[in-house]
């Protein structure tokens, strides 16, 4: 099978499509006291702190890339005015750390995220057929969506997720195997993923972001600072579904007593995912704390898997350095991680970087776009991914996709373990 993505694709059949809108069955408005969302609003001037940095952004980052920003944007406020209605109030810093991340050297090479996350969202509807079985993407014949709904309903290293919901909700239908809800309840958790999943990145924005959350309008927990902290943090939340990675999902016997503090961290400063994943918690979990659990549980559980795919998606580099102090992405017991961690691999077309040239007066920014497209292809387990570069940029993205082939999808070693999904092996290119 194949399988192209480009931002024309999004642009012409997804940026206005009702399939990056999914909004039933779960509506985390729902669970928001509107009264004081409404207040919060208020006092902050949110809607004027958006339209002014609309203007600034306009300004910096020309014509072509901020047209892109605009229509991608207004989707994301629109999609999170239901499903992330925080974002609205968090959007300004969100945006304006973006854009200084992109331009700024605290890595050797950065790239945006404000498109890169919508488009990813596109690529993990496409990947799951916008919700339909018969269009989702096929591994050896099989639909991705149907394996995944596979192992969620009836997986045997997928029970942590059954067990998880029961808490919430005993009595739900989703226990009892409904396969149409499932996969309703999993396509839209997939979709609102993929929309925020790099809100941990850049680390600075969020302890910025508490300045508007920690008074007596919006009550939201804060991020756990030293060792102390953090132990107690995990000790008070460590059933929550983002904590099962750090004791290797809680298959074969293993338990909370098992977590290793040093490591969880580590990755708290060295990675985004973790900080992504505490972060989207208190944006949605913690500030909904007091409502009732039980009509609404639903709403917390894929609260909690998003936070858990969130952390996974940029885990590599625990794998890599702790090794089998950390799991690799297996499709078998984290189905959700597994697609949104794919989905942010292929999505790097339309997905500029600065280049800054110095001039006597100061400098000059000019924003490129490395990478154009991506396919995917499969054929009887043996799997492509065809990235279509610019010319200009040809030597420098090789360099990369080398590095995650070897990162990624080593047959060994890689992230990704192949075989728990159907795939035999997996082969990047540039053309």
């Amino acid at each position: 099978m194949e399988m192209k993505f480009s931002y024309d694709d999004f642009r012409a059949n997804y940026l206005h499509s009702d399939a990056l809108m999914p909004l039933s069955p779960l509506k985390p408005l729902d669970i928001i006291d509107m009264g004081k969302y409404d207040k919060a609003l208020d006092k902050w001037g949110i809607e004027k702190r958006i339209r002014n940095t609309f203007d600034e952004l306009e300004r910096r980052l020309g014509s072509n890339y901020f047209s892109e920003f605009e229509r991608v944007q207004t989707k994301v406020k629109e999609y999170g005015a239901f499903m992330f209605p925080l974002y609205k109030i968090l959007f300004t810093d969100i945006a304006c750390e973006d854009w200084l991340s992109l331009v700024d050297f605290h890595k050797g090479f950065s790239r945006d995220h404000s498109v890169h996350q919508p488009l990813t969202a596109y690529i993990v509807c496409k990947l799951l057929g916008g919700g339909d079985t018969a269009e989702s993407f096929q591994i050896q014949g099989a639909s991705l969506l149907d394996k995944a709904l596979d192992v969620i309903i009836k997986g045997q290293d997928a029970q942590y997720l059954r067990d998880r919901l029961a808490f919430y909700d005993p009595s739900s239908k989703l226990l009892s195997g409904d396969r149409e809800l499932w996969k309703e309840v999993f396509y839209q958790t997939a979709i609102i993923t993929a929309m925020y999943h790099d809100l941990g990145y850049p680390w600075q924005f969020i302890e910025r972001m508490h300045d508007f959350l920690k008074d007596d309008i919006l009550l939201c927990g804060r991020l756990p600072k030293g060792s102390s902290a953090i132990h107690s943090y995990i000790e008070a939340h460590n059933e929550e579904l983002m904590f099962r990675p750090f004791y290797n999902y809680g298959v074969n016997g293993a338990s909370t007593a098992d977590i290793n503090d040093e490591l969880f961290e580590h990755f708290l400063h060295n990675s985004h995912g973790l900080p992504g994943a505490l972060a989207y918690r208190a944006y949605n979990i913690e500030c909904c704390s007091n409502k009732p659990t039980n009509s609404l549980g639903i709403i917390k559980f894929c609260q909690e898997w998003s936070c858990l795919a969130i952390l996974m998606h940029d885990m590599q580099k625990a794998y890599a350095t702790k090794g089998p102090g950390f799991p690799r992405l297996d499709f078998n017991t984290d189905p959700l991680s597994y697609i949104i961690a794919l989905a942010d691999t292929l999505e790097d077309f339309n997905r500029p970087s600065a280049n800054i040239v110095k001039t006597d007066v100061g400098c000059e920014i000019k924003y490129t776009f490395p990478s154009l497209s991506v396919e995917l292809i499969e054929n009887n387990g043996d799997a492509e991914i065809l990235f279509q570069v610019n010319p200009a940029n040809q030597a420098q993205q090789e360099e990369f996709k080398r590095e995650d082939q070897k990162k990624l999808f080593d047959q060994s070693n890689g992230y990704f373990d192949l075989e728990s999904v159907g795939l035999k092996t997996v082969t990047i290119r540039c053309m």
